[in-house]
Formats: C-alpha cells, sequence, structure tokens
C-alpha cells in the first residue's frame, strides 16, 4: 500500500501566500539556532595603518600590507597573538633573496598582496605588479594611474608563489608590460593545496557603467608546487556567463569555491557594484558543474566571503541595511551615466555578517557604520577565521565622504562566543 505524507499533501494544497508564510518561518527556526549560539564577545583594533591580507590558521601567521616611504605595497607578517604586533612585524617583501622566472631586483619596487596561504603553511601565493607597466608611464600626466596597479585592483598583475619567510618568489604566470589587459586578482588555493583559482582581466573599463574595475573572468588551474619547480598546468578558462567581475573568495573542503561575481546585471546601472555571492561547484577534471547565487540581491553588493572552519556558516560583507543605495546608483546614473566615476566610493559602506550554506543570514557581526568616523565611512575588506571558530580576522577601509579616496587602513580582530 502507497504511503501518503500527509504534511506534503496539506502543503500542496496551501495558497502561495500561505507556503510563503510557512517557509519564512520555517527557514528563521532553522537558522535561529546559529544566532542563538553566535555572540559577540570584543571587537579590538589590532593594527593601524595596515591591510589584512592572510592568515594561516594553523601557524597564526597572519600578513598585511603596508606602503614604504617611495609610496610601494609591502609585505609584513607578524603573529595573530602577538602581544605587540606593531613592533613585532617583520617586512618579508623587504628581503627577498631568489627570485625564479623574473628579476630579483624588481621586487621592493612593485606594488604586492591579496595572498592566500598553501594548507602547507610553507608557501603563500600573491598577486605582483609588472615592472614598467603603463600605469609608470601615465603617472606624470594623470596622477594615480598606478593605483590600478595595486592588487585590489590588479591591473598589469602576475602571479606568484613567495616562501613563508619571503626569500623566495616564484613567477606563475608570464604577462609582460606590453600585455595591456594584463591583471590578476584574489588568487587562493583549493583546501588540499592541488588547485588554484583566480580572476584574469580581458578588457578594460569601458563603458564605465558596464566594467567600472575593467572585464574579467574565472581562471582555475592545478598546481604542484615543489619548491623552485612548482608549476601550474591543466589551466581552464571559464565563461563569462554575462558577468565582468569574478573574485574567488575561497574554497570548501568538498571543492566548491566561493565567488563574487556580477553575474546577471548586466543590463542594471553599474553592475560591479551588485556583486551577489555564489558557490560554485566543479567536475573532478576542474569544468563548472553548477553556480548557486547565495545573496540574489541587484540592490545590495555583497563580497568578501570566508567559510567557518566546520563550513556551516560564510562570513561575508554586505551594505544590506542601506535602503537607498540602489536608488542612489539610478539617480547617479540618469544624471551621468558613463561620466559616472566615483559614486560607489562615495557612498558605499559595508559591515561583516554571517549567512549559512543556502544563503540566509543568521547574525550581524559588526556595526562599523554606526560609529562616528570624522568625514570619512567604513568599508569591511577581507576576512579569515581561525582554526577554532572563535576568531575572525578583517580589514577595514575608511573613505572620504567627499572625495571617496582612502584615507586610512586597519585590521581589527572579533572574538566570538
Amino acid at each position: 500500500m502507497m504511503k501518503i505524507n500527509c504534511g506534503h499533501y496539506i502543503f500542496c494544497f496551501m495558497k502561495p501566500w500561505v507556503k510563503m508564510l510557512v517557509f519564512c518561518i520555517l527557514s528563521f527556526f532553522v537558522s535561529f539556532p546559529y544566532a542563538l549560539a553566535i555572540n559577540v564577545a570584543s571587537v579590538e583594533k589590532f593594527l593601524d595603518n595596515a591591510a589584512f591580507d592572510a592568515w594561516d590558521p594553523n601557524s597564526n601567521d597572519l600578513l598585511f600590507l603596508r606602503k614604504d616611504e617611495k609610496g610601494i605595497l609591502q609585505i609584513f607578517k607578524v603573529r595573530e597573538n602577538s602581544i605587540n604586533p606593531e613592533s613585532d612585524k617583520v617586512c618579508i617583501s623587504c628581503n627577498a633573496q631568489r627570485a625564479v622566472g623574473f628579476k630579483l631586483s624588481t621586487v621592493p619596487l612593485i606594488h604586492k598582496g591579496a595572498s592566500d596561504w598553501h594548507p602547507s603553511g610553507e608557501w603563500f601565493i600573491t598577486q605582483g605588479e609588472i615592472p614598467d607597466n603603463i600605469s609608470w608611464k601615465q603617472e606624470k600626466r594623470i596622477p594615480g594611474a598606478r593605483l590600478n596597479a595595486e592588487p585590489e585592483t590588479g591591473w598589469w598583475n602576475n602571479l606568484f608563489l613567495v616562501s613563508k619567510d619571503g626569500k623566495i618568489w616564484i613567477e606563475l604566470t608570464k604577462f609582460t608590460n606590453h600585455d595591456i589587459n594584463s591583471g590578476i586578482l584574489s588568487p587562493t588555493f583549493s583546501k588540499d593545496g592541488k588547485m588554484i583559482a583566480w580572476a584574469e582581466r580581458i578588457g578594460g573599463s569601458r563603458p564605465f557603467d558596464q566594467y567600472p574595475n575593467g572585464r574579467w573572468l574565472l581562471k582555475t588551474a592545478k598546481i604542484h608546487v615543489n619548491g623552485e619547480d612548482t608549476r601550474i598546468y591543466d589551466i581552464k578558462v571559464h565563461p563569462p556567463q554575462d558577468g565582468a567581475t569574478f573574485k574567488p573568495q575561497g574554497w570548501s573542503s568538498d571543492g566548491k569555491l566561493l565567488l563574487a561575481t556580477d553575474i546577471g546585471y548586466g543590463e542594471l546601472p553599474y553592475p560591479g557594484y551588485r556583486a551577489d555571492i555564489y558557490e560554485v561547484r566543479f567536475d573532478p577534471d576542474g569544468t563548472i558543474k553548477n553556480m548557486k547565487n547565495l545573496t540574489g540581491s541587484k540592490d545590495f553588493l555583497e563580497h568578501y566571503a570566508s567559510y567557518s572552519p566546520d563550513e556551516k556558516l560564510i562570513a561575508f560583507t554586505t551594505n544590506n541595511f542601506d535602503p537607498q543605495y540602489e536608488k542612489r546608483m539610478n539617480d547617479a546614473w540618469k544624471k551621468d551615466g558613463p561620466r559616472f566615476s566615483h559614486f560607489i566610493v562615495r557612498n558605499l559602506f559595508t559591515d561583516l555578517f554571517l549567512m549559512d550554506r543556502d544563503g540566509k543570514i543568521v547574525k550581524r557581526i559588526t556595526n562599523f557604520v554606526d560609529q562616528e568616523w570624522k568625514g570619512t565611512h567604513p568599508i569591511v575588506a577581507k576576512n579569515a577565521w581561525s582554526k577554532d571558530g572563535k576568531t575572525i580576522i578583517l580589514g577595514l577601509v575608511l573613505r572620504s565622504n567627499i572625495t571617496g579616496k582612502k584615507e586610512g587602513e586597519m585590521i581589527y580582530r572579533i572574538r566570538l562566543e
């Protein structure tokens, strides 16, 4: 005799609005235990004048970026449990002793950063500026042109593998200063260290309303980490799928990749400023099997996502508390169209949230936007978890309310209980 699931039978005959109400209530109670279990114990500044770069939860080595006296971004290392991190920091990009595939003398002269630790803790992957790129020539007549070569923008960058002490630098991609559309963004290792993902630039920022950060696509490759013989191979180019921005965020242990992208928003004003967080599954041969949109909102920006150690939660940054954000974008587009260039850095402010693997928000972690920042506004950037899931390190950027220019960077430590 066939068994009938009464609950399923009743649900089928509910009116649509009743179904939606039931779904919302059930979703709330599924997420509610997470929210109850997580409390923010403290929010403290860890370092000033520093951009968070990467954290190895096993060794507790933390990488951060800071500009030297010539304005060049250098990579520093410090222990997360340091009592006095400012005194204990070490510049590991200032002491390169071996370069593979390029000139050693260029290491201290180029911007570098956007790093990710190899699971072994012996190496990290990072971006490095191409020497004598086009921005070096433009800098005199277009002040600030070289900002595009900094790692958060990634234009005219190559990919490098670096030893944990910064002594050995191995160039993995081979763009030259003649490659106008070259660029690398957000390289990240898979959990087993056998694959990497990154974004690669394929075009400029015209028209600006569609491609404010340039045109990018997603690439993945297998990597054999073997000291100076390290190589990447089986490189795959993944179709744009109606998106211009593709920034890998991190891998899960089952081979899924978190990705910030603006897929589906190409017809809207400034799609790159509406990016969603996707979870991408790969087949064993490295091709995309499917993409799941976790956040799915054209009205807000979601970015900088990272899995918790048990991979039940995802930390990410968003401005979903700003109901006028989309209206301001639409108004700016109607007024300025493609000439628009500074709206986002004057009007974007974000905080850190947690969501579950289905994209349901379970906790707001920070409230930086509610604080007074003396003529600037906060944008929460890259973040990472401790091995026990009780600490989150994040970067905070302050931008001018008037010009949108970066006025400060700092690193915060969040203790959870």
